[in-house]
């Protein structure tokens, strides 16, 4: 079987673990935004980059796509090494237009994929988004999470999959659906990375997409999951949570990184 790379999210205190060869990973994930291109060729002097992200808060239902210098885009995936690049499986409630259907959505998306898909020089691959409450009111998302909707999206428009298992959690908490039965359902015969990091409870009980440290019911999802499938990357999206110090992040850092690479590469 093939070795399983790991990915983490950029951090300084990541920059620290790796200078120190605390920590063993192929991969560093980031998007270009914030401080990116100060960083980028420190990033690159360690590792490749998984480049997520172009700054333009992109998604299947962005209707700004033609915003993008794609010229730009490839440039800077070929200088990452990025293997692939991903776009979230969504739609702003703001990008949709009066007496829009669903059906009219899809559409929409399927139009906006192709020409994503058409105007990167690497493979596409789409995540799947989490559906709750505060998914709906604060970040502004239309629900298309049902398992059946995103596996035929993906097979339609032949793109590749990126499971994000806390997005599959959150879902699958919201809705009611058996965690491990949705997760069957995705089209993950085309799944090439995971998303990991911990998550969060709210004051109702239900889960919260917060990046903090994993606990053994994450570490356990990811060793069914990968009894199951058997993806390219795994990568960790945690870099510290509000409240943590530098010290408690680097030790949180090592401590998932470890687990990670035994489950990953047992």
């Amino acid at each position: 079987m093939k070795k399983i790379k790991i990915g983490c999210n950029w951090s300084g205190t990541l920059k620290s673990l790796i200078d120190s060869d605390a920590v063993d990973i192929d991969y560093i994930k980031t998007g270009a935004y914030g401080d990116f291109h100060a960083q980028i060729d420190t990033m690159l002097s360690m590792h490749p980059v998984l480049l997520h992200g172009l700054g333009y808060r992109a998604n299947t239902g962005t209707k700004n796509f033609g915003d993008i210098d794609f010229d730009y885009a490839n440039e800077l995936i070929k200088k990452c090494s990025s293997p692939h690049y991903c776009l979230h499986f969504g739609m702003y409630n703001r990008d949709i237009d009066l007496g829009m259907t669903e059906a009219d959505m899809i559409q929409h998306m399927s139009k906006q994929t192709q020409i994503f898909k058409r105007n990167i020089n690497v493979p596409l691959l789409l995540e799947n988004m989490p559906d709750s409450i505060v998914e709906r009111r604060v970040y502004d998302l239309y629900p298309f999470v049902e398992a059946k909707c995103i596996k035929e999206f993906i097979e339609n428009n032949d793109v590749l999959f990126l499971l994000d298992l806390t997005h599959a959690r959150i879902a699958a908490n919201f809705r009611g659906w058996d965690i491990k039965e949705y997760i069957l359902g995705l089209p993950i015969d085309r799944l090439k990375e995971i998303h990991i990091n911990g998550s969060g409870i709210d004051v109702n009980g239900n889960i919260e997409d917060t990046h903090q440290s994993m606990v053994q019911e994450d570490y356990a999802l990811l060793e069914w999951v990968l009894k199951r499938i058997n993806p390219d990357i795994v990568t960790l999206e945690y870099v510290g949570i509000e409240g943590e110090t530098e010290d408690v992040i680097a030790q949180n850092l090592v401590r998932q990184l470890d687990r990670i690479n035994q489950i990953c590469n047992h």
